[in-house]
């Protein structure tokens, strides 16, 4: 109904609702991708190639077992990740490097190599409508963890998961911002914010809940595929192009 056949009791009862009773978007956005790769990441000259820019810093992850590069990007950023064995694992953390080394060899396990790491939106946390459970790396900032959204035993399932607000990205924040040098956002092939992801899952893939949340509420697409993999458009795919860096990265990139 238009708002101006509304009466003025009707238009002030809506707007004395809660706020969870209005209409509302998602409660997350997508913050980041990973992939698994192998160490070093000499996967990351497909992305170079493809005219990507890489961050010269390695990420090293005290506690988890693992290091990265990243390709940045105005609203989000694109993760490789290896197992480093320079890199300390927590003691009761064995379980978490292991399936990341599974991960790594997901073309002969049927594991799934992404991970889609994502933000909150609103100032609250709201609670998800399935069970969750959270991780503290040392990695992390004291006092914060990762919620996890994918059961534990999980071993089928791209790795679904809330970063921390301490450490998430801004999504106001530009070539100018504070995540590092004008030089780390400016990639050749033009791209500049990441516009949707969609993950290219197996036909015999069954969802978890965490999936199908996701995917109804918008934050992800899903798409039928051989094997996982995950498109990124950039800039609303604009341009019209399309790369397709497999097989050495499971990644196709729109913009």
């Amino acid at each position: 109904m238009p708002t101006k056949h509304l009466t003025v009791p009707l238009l002030l009862a809506l707007s004395l609702l809660p706020p969870k009773s209005r209409a509302a978007g998602p409660p997350v956005a997508v913050d980041h991708v990973w992939i698994t790769v192998s160490a070093g990441a000499p996967e990351r000259e497909a992305l170079k190639k493809a005219g990507f820019t890489i961050s010269p810093l390695v990420n090293r992850h005290d506690g988890q077992g693992t290091a990265s590069v990243t390709a940045e990007f105005q609203n989000a950023y694109l993760e490789l990740m290896w197992v480093e064995p320079t890199v300390p694992v927590a003691p009761g953390a064995e379980r978490v490097v292991e399936k990341f080394r599974n991960r790594t060899a997901w073309r002969s396990n049927g594991w799934c190599p992404i991970g889609v790491g994502m933000r909150r939106t609103a100032a609250e946390d709201t609670p998800f409508p399935f069970p969750t459970w959270k991780v503290s790396p040392g990695w992390l900032p004291p006092g914060s963890a990762i919620e996890i959204l994918i059961p534990r035993d999980d071993t089928k399932s791209p790795s679904l998961f809330v970063t921390p607000r301490t450490l998430a990205v801004d999504p106001k924040t530009d070539a100018t911002g504070a995540r590092g040098p004008v030089s780390v956002f400016v990639h050749p092939v033009g791209v500049k914010r990441l516009t949707e992801v969609h993950l290219i899952a197996p036909s015999g893939y069954e969802p978890v809940e965490a999936f199908e949340y996701l995917r109804k509420a918008g934050v992800i697409g899903v798409k039928t595929g051989k094997e996982w993999a995950v498109e990124l458009t950039f800039d609303g795919g604009v341009k019209g192009r399309t790369k397709d860096l497999r097989p050495e990265l499971p990644m196709v990139v729109r913009y």
